[in-house]
């Protein structure tokens, strides 16, 4: 199990433990340096001010914190003291800025990604190890590629780098929107659907990380595809508006919203990887909201409130895998 600690109002993961386990099988680990966060994040400029004059002594106007980052901070205080006393989190002495991190993350995403011009509701199943270009039916049209439920698969593009697939995993290279005609055809409903939208942010908008277009989400008919049981799980921003916008949409997609829950992101030495009361400044923390359908009788039995802990990946927007510690909760979902 890749949860460290939980207890009724937080818990720690080791992200990098959860994939080492699943691909065991196949002698394949994830490059630890992914994870070697060891301090708080910053911009190179300010990173080097700090080595040449140390850290200022000036008193810092500090903004008035909102009540969730005062409740988180004093949740931080307490992952860090549990971490320390497990092992898991360890001081270091070592400081460049989390470089190794950052170089892991620009080689994983080096990955050339083929380019489709039509999507297929074809549902192709694979053992062990194939060509990206095969699956892909003459390397233009999208299928919906399966690895067998035995052991990982390893995929190939025509660079010669590899995907490693989770056994069982359906994976499918496409618009989001795709889903919808998958679902029908092949009569498939999820009783579980994790989104992580791609909301406006001032980072992703200057470093053009992804391409930014909210209308996705209500392009997305999130009912046909579910089950009456479903959980709905959605990744949001820390902006209040976000919030209160999918809360709406909630609504009229006529579901009710039964948790949030902060995802607290620290470094190896169990730092906040953000100060929670710089004004201005990015939160040490993102937030998921999790809803289900009115008309579903299932408890879901999770908190209402909850923080999760862990060492973020390096990888820009990279989100934790949340199945463990919803599994911890006593949800079960199909296979």
């Amino acid at each position: 199990m890749s949860i460290l600690h939980a207890d009724p109002e937080f818990a720690i993961l080791d992200e990098q433990l959860y994939y080492n386990n699943i691909f065991e099988k196949i002698s394949r680990k994830i490059r630890p340096e992914l994870y070697e966060i060891i301090s708080k994040f910053m911009p190179d400029s300010q990173f080097e001010a700090i080595k040449k004059r140390g850290i200022s002594k000036e008193k810092r106007r500090r903004c008035e914190k909102s009540e969730d980052a005062t409740w988180i901070e004093k949740i931080a205080t307490e992952v860090r003291k549990v971490g320390k006393e497990m092992g898991y989190f360890k001081e270091s002495s070592n400081q460049d800025n989390n470089l190794k991190a950052r170089e892991a993350a620009e080689k994983a995403l080096c990955f050339e990604t083929p380019s489709t011009s039509m999507s297929s509701t074809q549902v192709v199943t694979f053992q062990r190890f194939e060509k990206l270009d095969k699956l892909l039916c003459n390397g233009i049209i999208s299928n919906w590629m399966k690895c067998s439920e035995e052991e990982p698969g390893v995929v190939e593009n025509s660079e010669g780098q590899m995907i490693f697939i989770p056994p069982g995993a359906t994976f499918h290279v496409g618009d989001v929107a795709d889903v919808e005609q998958y679902s029908a055809i092949n009569d498939i409903l999820f009783d579980l659907v994790v989104a992580d939208p791609p909301w406006f942010n001032k980072s992703v908008k200057r470093k053009k990380t992804y391409e930014m277009n909210e209308q996705v989400i209500d392009n997305l008919d999130i009912r046909s595809i579910t089950t009456n049981d479903a959980l709905i799980v959605f990744w949001i921003t820390n902006r209040n508006w976000v919030e209160e916008e999918m809360r709406e949409r909630f609504e009229s997609w006529d579901m009710e919203v039964i948790a949030t829950w902060k995802w607290l992101k620290v470094t190896t030495q169990g730092e906040p990887v953000y100060d929670f009361d710089k004004e201005k400044h990015k939160l040490p923390y993102e937030s998921i909201v999790f809803a289900k359908k009115k008309s579903s009788r299932r408890e879901f039995n999770i908190p209402e409130k909850f923080v999760f802990a862990s060492i973020p990946m390096a990888v820009h927007s990279h989100k934790p895998p949340l199945l463990e510690l919803l599994q911890h909760f006593g949800i079960d979902f199909m296979q």
